[in-house]
This record gives C-alpha cells, structure tokens and sequence, in this order.
C-alpha cells in the first residue's frame, strides 16, 4: 500500500508540469482580450474623421439676410451707396421686405448685386418690387451731380431762349427809343434858334414817343412770358428771365384770372437770379413782397421757385 501511495504522489507531481503551458495560453489569451478594446479604441478616430461636415468655403457669398429660405431665386443690381436704405435702420427694411414676401434678402459685402430667395417666383418679384420702390427713391451722388450738371445747362439754355425772344421786340423798342432822342435834339435847336412853337411841338411829339416806348416795351415782355408759358397751366407761371416791373404786372394780372379758385394752389417760377447783376436777383424778392402785401400763404419749393395757396 506504501508503494502504491508513493507511485501515485510521484504521478501527482508528474501531472503538474503538464498543466504550465495550458495555463500560459490561457494567460495569453486573457491578456490579449484586454489588450482588444485599446486597439479598436486606436483605430475609432480614423473612422469618425470622414464623416465631419464640410467646412464653408470663401467662394460662398458672405450678405446681410434675413432668414428665410426657398427654391426661387432672383438677382437685382443696386448701387452699393444705396444697400444702406435696402438694410434700414437697424436692419427694420429688410426686415419688413422678408416679412411682407418671405424671402431671403443677400446684400453683399462688396458688389451691387442682390439676390432674392423665396419660395416661388412670384414672392421673389415682389420682394425685387419692394427693393426697386426703394431705390428709386433715392439717388447716388453720381445721380446728384448730374442732375444739378443738366438744370444748370437747362437753366443756361432757357436763359438765351428768353434773351433771343426779348430781342425780336427789342429792335421795336430800341427803334422808338432813337427816334424819341432825336425829336429831344430838335427841339433843343428850336429853342436855341429861338423857335419856342416848334420846339414845344417837337417835345409833345417826344413825349407821345416815351408812351410808345413803355407800350412796345411791355409788349415785348407779354410776349415773351406768353412763349415761357405756352406749356404751363393757367395755375404756373414763369417770369425766370422777364423785366422785373413787367413781371410782376403780368403775375398781378394772372392772379386777378385766377382768384376764384380758392385754396388751389398756384406756382410762381423766379429764378434764382443767376444772371441777374452784382445787386443780386430783382424778381424774387418782389414777388416775395406782392406775397405778403395780398396775404397769400407761400413757401419755397427751392432757391427759384415759389408755391402759393389761393
């Protein structure tokens, strides 16, 4: 029996070598388990990279929008001095064209085109509608100084017109006036030679001259007011370039037509007095004066031109 416990002891300690490999692969194999989710936690960013989204590139319009989107979209140029009126103060025009259309409204950082987007093509003209309404309500100084460049050359145009008119019934009036002075010299001589009859009747001939004079005159000035207001109604006139005193006869006389018409109101054209002498414009302050004499209500439109209530 001794011999039989000590074989199988020695069978016993024989069996234990035998499990060490078993027990290192089991080792190996544990270890290399943990060791999984690392690698896999490695490898995880490479495939999350390529699903990031896209960065905006600088080619996409950076604008003031409001916030709208669509699948129509329509362009307008506005000059960039005037993007401010489309914007508003603090963005309020914009704001309303958006609310009015439901479009998106992209003013660019630089450049001049606007681009509308909306739902159909029809919200996107009304909101091009709005924007062109506004536009036109204002103007560039480019706009400005051509505007001013042109009435000037107007003005000048108008200015030579008048004077060609008043010289048709110049020459009868500068005609009359000649022959005035002449029967002034003769009479003089009459007196020296001591012949007072003929030198009277001379003067008295002069004198019905002086009254042909101021008659040929005024109606040099009539015709004159007659061919600048041609166009006009009878509620306009225009005495830019007419003889002070006969001007303000003839504006009498069309507020005498017109004096029934109460409340109307009625504008006087005076000029600014451009080509008018060193004493500066004779026209307009006296119908400023006439103005107040008759009690009219006036107001400047702008430095020649006035506009009355009747």
């Amino acid at each position: 029996m001794g011999a039989i416990c000590g074989k199988e002891k020695s069978a016993s300690r024989k069996v234990k070598p035998s499990q060490a490999p078993q027990q290192q692969q089991q080792s190996t194999t544990v270890a290399a388990a943990r060791q999984a989710p690392t690698q896999a936690a490695v490898q995880q960013p490479t495939s999350v990279s390529h699903q990031k989204e896209p960065i905006r590139t600088a080619q996409q319009p950076t604008s003031t929008s409001s916030s709208s989107s669509g699948g129509k979209s329509k362009t307008v140029n506005v000059e960039k001095e005037l993007h401010k009126y489309i914007i508003g103060t603090k963005g309020s025009t914009i704001k309303q064209i958006k609310d009015d259309t439901n479009c998106d409204i992209e003013i660019p950082e630089n450049g001049e085109t606007i681009t509308v987007r909306g739902p159909s093509d029809s919200d996107c003209q009304r909101a091009i509608d709005m924007i062109n309404r506004i536009k036109g309500e204002h103007k560039t100084q480019s706009q400005k100084d051509k505007e001013y460049s042109n009435m000037k050359d107007d003005h000048e145009k108008e200015h030579q017109r008048t004077e060609e008119l008043y010289k048709k019934g110049q020459e009868k009036v500068d005609r009359i006036a000649k022959e005035r002075d002449d029967l002034h010299k003769q009479a003089d001589k009459a007196f020296e030679s001591g012949d007072k009859s003929l030198g009277h009747q001379l003067r008295e001939q002069a004198k019905s001259k002086t009254q042909e004079l101021e008659k040929a005159s005024k109606d040099a000035s009539r015709s004159v007011f007659l061919a600048k207001n041609a166009k006009n109604d009878k509620f306009t006139v225009d005495l830019h370039g007419l003889h002070a005193n006969d001007a303000i006869e003839l504006l009498v006389e069309r507020l005498d037509e017109i004096k029934s018409s109460k409340g109307r109101e009625f504008t006087i054209i005076t000029g600014a007095g451009n080509h008018s002498d060193a004493n500066g414009p004779k026209i307009k302050p006296m119908v400023h004066k006439l103005m107040k004499e008759k009690g009219y209500t006036y107001s400047e439109v702008n430095n020649g031109s006035i506009v009355c209530t009747l």
